[in-house]
């Protein structure tokens, strides 16, 4: 080299000007290279969530520097740029990773001396408490965990469950208090805190509770600086963390962790956050449970009138026949019948013999769903479709698909429901409320009314083209006072259930029996089986005569005269006459006046109206 050369070296630098790291100034060699990241391991340790354990790496190659991105999930961005595997650096880049920001400095020294121009000398360093990989639990936590999930397996009861999770917290974070408090109105579960001495004492704070309710995301105090108000119950703890527990969106518990001393360690933050979420799925597993055993156990216990049609009589025998030809066919069928007759038992024995006897059954009364929601319920909605829409629902139509959806009281049905009814039944597609795609459904339907459709249908209140399309195929059921030959039958059915219930058996004489027959039952099979509930019960003989029967008599009721029978047997007449007679045999209770007649009281108020009966005198 000639004499008074200047000998010129590179020298390169990484420095934390915003965020958390260590070391804060990073010196880079050409022969090796500068790892980033959280892992201890890494040569620039970041302390920042939003950096990847290993994120990225800068390195030299042929006299340039180079940086390049991992491809963990936030990235890294080059002067705002996004790094794309890699780029070459430039003296006085800026480096972005989450909320860390680095400049690279690339300066000559001449002769071995300091650089021409200094780097940066405000580096935010990191917080000394800062632990690496904070929320990365350790290996004994995740076997607490592990053993944790497991036992929760074995668990039948949610407030076993619950405890369980609570010594479990309270075991592994050395927390003062654990507790946890019930969100859900509808199905409330038990306050429970531990240690138990101090379940009377202490109480669960209001304030982190509503702030989990109103956020639905974990909320902490303490460590974040928060003074609670005077009346708080956290004036006498450092630290207190509340998890929420939830199914969706919308939390049904909450998880709280006190602490007295030091403050809750991230780590152990994450640790009760993991345990909440799995608590949650568990506790809504048991309650899914309760519910399906105990709808089972209505349904064995209670059903509409039986579980299977019952009868030998020449009527029940073509109905049966006309169940058989119509089963195996994919075919739409409406049955008509009077209030009680069995509608539903037809529709159950259509499901039972056809080739969708696998698939589920659906059955829904379409009066008893509010006019409001009856799209949502029959078609579904999508999140977001209207206000309380936290969630996808599938509907009745989706729920039964593969099987059958049972159509009760189809006359009840809206003009617009009607409408998109046909829609369906024509292009075996449904558009949830809110949706923007059609759903294909495999569904085979089954209606049922006690009206007289065609009679609606020209007056307005029911399509036309929706009768034409659901009364091609029709089944009639019969009223039973067409069959009383099927009434001993029916009775000896009814009694050896209820004895089954009960505990005692009870037998019908002869003169009763005889008096069921010639009664003209307007309540029919449903009506029947309630008379002989209410002499099993009010009753303590064996043998029942006409005198045990609750059978309703002739009587005034509000001053008006009720005759021994119908005028005639006109549908309405008879129904008319039946309200008559359970008001008077009521006493004009409506609510046990409805009971008789097995409707609702609603129900029966609306036909009241309509036949003018008990109208207040305003005289």
């Amino acid at each position: 080299m000639a004499a008074g050369a200047v000998n010129s070296v590179v020298r390169a630098m990484l420095v934390i000007e915003a965020g958390g790291g260590a070391p804060s100034v990073c010196e880079l060699t050409s022969d090796s290279k500068l790892t980033l990241g959280r892992h201890r391991d890494n040569m620039l340790v970041l302390h920042d969530e939003h950096a990847s354990r290993w994120h990225a790496e800068v390195f030299h190659d042929n006299g340039h520097w180079y940086l390049r991105d991992f491809g963990g999930l936030n990235g890294t961005r080059l002067e705002g740029e996004p790094v794309v595997q890699q780029a070459e650096l430039k003296d006085g880049q800026v480096i972005n990773i989450g909320t860390t920001c680095l400049r690279f400095s690339c300066q000559p020294e001449l002769n071995g001396r300091a650089p021409l121009q200094s780097p940066p000398q405000c580096p935010v360093a990191a917080p000394a408490h800062l632990e690496l990989d904070q929320t990365i639990l350790r290996q004994d936590e995740l076997t607490i965990l592990c053993k944790f999930m497991s036992d929760s397996v074995r668990e039948t009861e949610a407030n076993a469950l619950i405890s369980r999770a609570l010594e479990t917290v309270h075991a592994h974070t050395a927390a003062a208090v654990t507790g946890f408090l019930s969100l859900d109105r509808d199905n409330p579960l038990p306050r429970i805190v531990l240690p138990k001495s101090t379940s009377v004492d202490i109480p669960l704070s209001r304030k982190l509770t509503q702030a989990v309710q109103e956020t639905g995301k974990l909320v902490r105090l303490g460590a974040l600086g928060d003074d609670p108000p005077s009346n708080e119950s956290l004036l006498s703890f450092t630290d207190a963390v509340c998890v929420p527990l939830q199914i969706g969106e919308i939390p049904f518990g909450a998880l709280h962790v006190y602490r007295s001393g030091r403050h809750f360690a991230e780590r152990e933050v994450r640790f009760c956050e993991i345990l909440a979420g799995h608590l949650a799925s568990t506790l809504n597993v048991l309650r899914i449970q309760r519910t399906l055993t105990a709808e089972n156990s209505r349904l064995r216990s209670h059903s509409t009138v039986a579980d299977h049609l019952v009868g030998k009589g020449s009527s029940m025998q073509l109905l049966r026949q006309r169940i058989d030809r119509l089963a195996p066919m994919p075919v739409t069928v409406l049955i008509v019948g009077e209030s009680g007759v069995g509608k539903e038992l037809v529709a159950l024995a259509l499901h039972r013999q056809s080739p969708r006897h696998a698939g589920p059954m659906v059955s829904v009364n379409c009066a008893a769903i509010a006019p409001t929601l009856l799209e949502s319920e029959l078609f579904g909605h999508c999140k977001g479709a209207f206000s309380g829409a936290h969630r996808d629902h599938p509907g009745y139509f989706e729920q039964a698909d593969g099987g059958t959806l049972f159509l009760d009281e189809i006359g009840e049905l809206s003009a617009e429901s009607q409408a998109k009814l046909l829609r369906v039944l024509e292009t075996k597609s449904i558009r949830p409320v809110g949706g923007t795609a059609d759903l294909r459904v495999d569904v085979r339907i089954l209606a049922a009314t006690h009206r007289d459709l065609q009679s609606d249908a020209q007056t307005g209140r029911f399509r036309q083209d929706l009768l034409f399309r659901l009364q091609g195929i029709l089944i009639q059921v019969p009223p039973l006072r067409e069959h009383p030959d099927d009434i001993p039958d029916l009775v000896d059915y009814f009694l050896e259930r209820l004895a089954h219930e009960s505990g005692r058996e009870v037998k019908l004489g002869e003169r009763a029996l005889d008096r069921l027959q010639k009664f003209l039952w307007p309540g029919n099979v449903r009506q029947l089986r309630s008379v002989l509930e209410s002499a099993v019960l009010l009753s303590d003989k064996s043998l029942l005569e006409p005198g045990d029967l609750p059978l309703p008599v002739a009587g005034p009721v509000h001053g008006t005269t009720v005759a021994a029978e119908p005028q005639s047997l006109n549908l309405e007449d008879v129904e008319a006459w039946a309200i008559r007679l359970a008001l008077a045999r009521t006493a004009g209770n409506r609510a046990r006046a409805a009971q008789m007649l097995g409707i609702v009281r609603d129900t029966l108020t609306g036909k009241m109206k309509k036949y003018g009966i008990n109208k207040p005198d305003r005289t």
